[in-house]
């Protein structure tokens, strides 16, 4: 395999990520970022047999441009996982233990917790 058609076929995993990115298709989305890194997993175990001849200006400007696509893929992540939580967050707030035992009337002291007994007999 040449160097030339490995980044072919990054390039094509990068390009099927993005677009379900796009779709908004969560469990494609995941299994496609799944075979994106198997497949640069795979790449790397392969750069060291492609000769320096391969390593070509055209080949090092492609992987400069992928590693730039990956970088706002990440970033694109992140910022929609941001969302998410906040959504999340929106539709279900974060209960406190005074919603399921009672405020404590005293300042300073906390809810007592419920407790389950065993009745041996």
């Amino acid at each position: 395999m040449k160097l030339s058609e490995a980044l072919e076929q990054i390039d094509g995993m990068i390009d099927l990520v993005n677009a379900l990115i796009v779709k908004n298709e969560p469990d494609s989305t995941e299994a496609a970022i799944r075979q994106l890194r198997d497949g640069m997993e795979a790449f790397a175990g392969l750069s060291k047999r492609f000769g320096a001849d391969q390593f070509t200006a055209e080949n090092t400007q492609r992987m400069q441009a992928m590693s730039g696509r990956l970088t706002q893929m990440r970033g694109h992540i992140t910022k929609m996982s941001a969302i998410t939580a906040q959504q999340l967050a929106a539709l279900m707030p974060e209960q406190s233990i005074s919603h399921t035992y009672g405020a404590s009337k005293q300042p300073g002291s906390t809810a007592s917790v419920a407790r389950m007994y065993h009745i041996s007999g």
